[in-house]
């Protein structure tokens, strides 16, 4: 097995590597994704609550004020709690982002390094090729001219 043919065989394991980073980052910006809508609905519906405290000339009924505000509290508990899982998962997302680019760095350095010993590896062919035709055709000439 020739140079080039072990480092692509190399780069091809590797590439394995590299599919599953890519799947990981994928499953990661789709969580972080969901993390972002869940907590857009919920900023959105607590609008939708905070608008109703507000009287618009009609009558207040007291405890379902104080009922909307205690059900505000638990939503504000609620986005805090989205809001940290949506700042630890984009740090999961940027470390699988960061995982997936060095895999497919690995795999870009490899392909470059295969690509030149595969290069070396004709040249070095063809050079023998070409020694050997010199011999032959200097053995045919020094044979026809004796």
């Amino acid at each position: 097995m020739t140079r080039s043919q072990r480092i692509s065989k190399i780069a091809g394991l590797s590439r394995n590597k590299e599919r599953q980073a890519a799947r990981h980052l994928a499953n990661a910006q789709d969580a972080l994704k969901s993390i972002k809508d869940k907590l857009d609905l919920m900023l959105n519906y607590r609008q939708e609550y905070m608008d109703l405290l507000q009287p618009n000339g009609k009558k207040v009924n007291v405890r379902q004020v104080q009922e909307r505000q205690a059900f505000i509290l638990q939503m504000d508990e609620g986005i805090s709690l989205l809001k940290k899982q949506l700042t630890m998962q984009q740090q999961m997302t940027e470390q699988e982002c960061k995982k997936w680019l060095q895999a497919k760095h690995y795999i870009e350095t490899m392909d470059t390094i295969s690509e030149r010993f595969a290069s070396a590896e004709r040249r070095i062919s063809e050079l023998r090729q070409q020694h050997e035709l010199d011999e032959l055709s200097g053995t045919q000439w020094h044979s026809n001219n004796h």
